[in-house]
């Protein structure tokens, strides 16, 4: 039996419901057909031109990614700009498109929850629609966890506030989501990670004795892309579908 695009898009449904995504976001089957027969399948965070030639080189008739594209209305197609020569390639090579962003950002599979894992973060639980809460077993200050993320997400992380204040229990918030600090401040937390830090939040949360943390938003993101693609996986091999899902190997910034 072939697995098909729509089958695909019926899994993450599942999971990340389509229909709980913000009103102005763009999920779901933004290019191709919902019909087409699917073998393999690549996983990115962007499309960018080279995760296009990465499909194509897989020979993958699907691009499952978290930030779509056509975000923004487009009065034209040109290959002029960037995503005009992304959509063209990917017209021409019959290449379809399910993107899947705030509704995943609300579930487990979210970075931040991926991120929460990766720091070893206890009672992982979700407040509000954005916000994973976690405890450390011990607690740390904030220049030590300040080490901790740039480690753990291999980027130098950048601290706002006081870097001796001690933290029991942190808030993930991946992406851009700074707004989000007195929310967790609110729900307990002494700090928040996030991948977008502003000046005045940075300012408000430091005078309210709360510290932020920038990890970068794709950092902050990317390990959901692995975790996605090994659920996926994991769902087509246990009904027995003969379909291969890989991460994307591409990186948008060097050394990160």
């Amino acid at each position: 039996m072939s697995v098909t695009v729509h089958d695909i898009y019926q899994m993450i449904q599942e999971i990340a419901p389509f229909e709980t995504a913000e009103a102005f976001d763009n999920v779901g089957l933004i290019i191709g057909r919902g019909d087409r027969e699917v073998n393999r399948i690549l996983i990115a965070l962007d499309v960018t031109m080279d995760v296009v030639k990465e499909a194509i080189s897989l020979g993958a008739e699907l691009i499952i990614s978290h930030h779509p594209l056509l975000f923004r209305a487009r009065k034209n197609l040109v290959e002029e700009d960037p995503e005009g020569q992304i959509l063209c390639e990917m017209v021409r090579h019959h290449l379809c498109l399910i993107s899947a962003h705030t509704n995943l950002d609300r579930t487990a599979m979210s970075g931040s929850a991926c991120c929460a894992r990766m720091l070893g973060l206890e009672n992982l639980r979700q407040e509000g629609d954005f916000l994973f809460l976690g405890d450390f077993e011990k607690a740390i200050t904030g220049t030590e966890l300040k080490k901790l993320i740039s480690n753990v997400l291999g980027i130098e992380a950048r601290l706002y506030g006081n870097e001796e204040m001690v933290i029991s229990t942190l808030a993930i918030a991946g992406g851009a989501y700074d707004e989000g600090w007195h929310s967790a401040q609110l729900s307990g937390a002494q700090a928040l990670l996030t991948g977008e830090v502003r000046h005045h939040n940075a300012l408000s949360a430091s005078m309210s004795g709360f510290l932020l943390y920038d990890g970068g938003h794709y950092a902050t993101e990317a390990p959901l892309v692995s975790n996605l693609a090994s659920y996926l996986q994991n769902r087509l091999d246990d009904v027995k579908y003969n379909v291969r899902v890989y991460p994307s190997q591409c990186t948008p910034f060097p050394g990160v």
